[in-house]
């Protein structure tokens, strides 16, 4: 069944407004829940850098495409707005990222599956109506490791629990 084109351009635009109106009205907030920092220091810098590219889609496997054939390159970001998430449960996606990370290629997923635990850092936030996605950011493992290794300097991590310290100290580590 094929969807009205009309019907997926305005889901398409719904998604990556709520995308935008999400990252200003939560991740560039700064918290006490991350020391007096934004949950994400830097997502603000890429917006207005236009250096974030957002795609919607339902098929999983353009963010191998992205990551093999077009990777995000210094401070770009890739924002991949999954709709085909529903046949997957959240730990199959959380696995499935561990996987690519593992062949990383220089290239890093973080995600966010509709269906996870929600963060309790990170403070809850209504949608616009937008239909569900599941969120994947492909980034440059060296910028990643770059920059997480500043935010770790200037305590962003204080507050965070000890297992993802752990990860984000193993991500630096990589190659």
């Amino acid at each position: 069944i094929r969807t009205n084109p009309i019907r997926r351009m305005i889901a398409e635009d719904l998604i990556k407004k709520e995308i935008r109106s999400w990252s200003r009205d939560v991740l560039e907030v700064p918290s006490s829940s991350f020391n007096g920092f934004s949950p994400c220091p830097y997502a603000k810098r890429a917006w207005n850098k236009e250096m974030v590219d957002v795609l919607v889609t339902d098929q999983l496997d353009c963010v191998d495409r992205i990551k093999n054939q077009n990777p995000p390159k210094g401070e770009q970001v890739k924002l991949v707005a999954w709709t085909g998430w529903e046949d997957v449960s959240a730990d199959e996606f959380s696995e499935w990222m561990d996987k690519e990370n593992e062949n990383h290629q220089g290239v890093w997923l973080i995600g966010f599956h509709p269906e996870s635990e929600e963060d309790e850092q990170i403070e809850e936030w209504e949608g616009e109506d937008a239909p569900s996605y599941a969120v994947i950011l492909i980034q440059s493992l060296e910028h990643l490791q770059r920059t997480s290794k500043s935010l770790m300097s200037r305590g962003y991590y204080n507050l965070h629990p000890q297992n993802e310290i752990k990860l984000v100290t193993r991500r630096n580590s990589l190659c």
